[in-house]
């Protein structure tokens, strides 16, 4: 028992967990509570100040959103970013405070950058407009600074500032980025920040790559039979190869009948006939004039 009490002291000694989703929006501050029992505190800061100063009407309550409008304008000068404020929530229980949550903006105003992000295979394009009150009053010293980093990762690291959209190359296809941009003014930062964006960066294009494979690998097959046969032919088959590609000599019998065929002239008006007299089993040719052919 003592030991359980002891951890319920202990506990109780513990700042409560920061508040959750902090964002404004049209003058709005809202939240999500980290426990009950809980009181909250809403400070502010103005553009390029370290001054914290508390919201009168949002010191330690029990509620979960917070109106802003109470805070005034800037009595410097009349340029748009001394509007903005940076605003801060913390939660409170009997005298312990939580670290401060800055309040992010989800959509775009004076103070706060609209954007959208576009994931590609290997890449993350963030897409910001260049038209807005602070390039119109500050030109090209007015920029965005963008915030980066894998999902889970916090804070988010500061990226790069710039005027025009970006893309930001060589990422791990399958995981999750996050951005979150801010407007700068002379490398100052204006608050409050957008939302957190997160996308998953896509795989390379879904091609059914399995016909190409098998093509592949037939081909693959088919050229180490080729070589395979020809290492054959070339290693065992050499001489057989060689007598194949040898040319065909033609040997020409010899006479069966020795001196008995001779090369004999004739007239050409006459026609003449051979034929083959039988003598003792040995045949004699004659020539003689044909006779003449009847007459039809």
């Amino acid at each position: 028992n003592s030991r359980s009490s002891w951890k319920v002291k202990v506990a109780s000694q513990a700042p409560p967990p920061p508040p959750q989703d902090v964002q404004v929006e049209k003058g709005q501050l809202t939240w999500t509570p980290g426990e009950p029992d809980v009181t909250y505190t809403v400070n502010y800061r103005r553009f390029n100040s370290d001054k914290w100063e508390a919201l009168p009407a949002c010191i330690q309550t029990p509620l979960h959103s917070c109106n802003i409008s109470a805070i005034g304008p800037s009595d410097t000068n009349d340029s748009p970013e001394n509007s903005c404020v940076t605003l801060r929530v913390q939660a409170e229980r009997r005298g312990l405070r939580s670290e401060g949550v800055n309040a992010c903006s989800r959509y775009g105003d004076v103070c706060t950058p609209p954007f959208s992000i576009l994931p590609q295979p290997g890449s993350l394009t963030v897409h910001l407009s260049e038209n807005h009150e602070l390039a119109t009053e500050h030109a090209e010293n007015a920029k965005h600074r963008i915030y980066f980093g894998r999902e889970g990762e916090s804070p988010l690291q500061a990226y790069k500032d710039t005027v025009a959209s970006t893309t930001i190359k060589e990422l791990e296809e399958g995981q999750r980025y996050c951005v979150q941009v801010a407007y700068t003014v002379y490398s100052n930062s204006v608050e409050p920040r957008s939302c957190i964006q997160c996308e998953v960066i896509p795989a390379s294009e879904h091609v059914n790559r399995t016909p190409m494979i098998v093509g592949l690998l037939v081909g693959i097959v088919v050229l180490a039979i080729i070589i395979l046969a020809l290492g054959y032919l070339g290693f065992f088959q050499t001489e057989k190869i060689k007598r194949c590609l040898e040319p065909y000599k033609y040997e020409i019998p010899p006479n069966q009948f020795p001196g008995e065929f001779e090369v004999r002239t004739f007239n050409p008006t006459e026609e003449h006939c051979d034929d083959l007299q039988i003598s003792d089993g040995n045949y004699e040719p004659r020539s003689a004039l044909c006779p003449p052919a009847a007459a039809s």
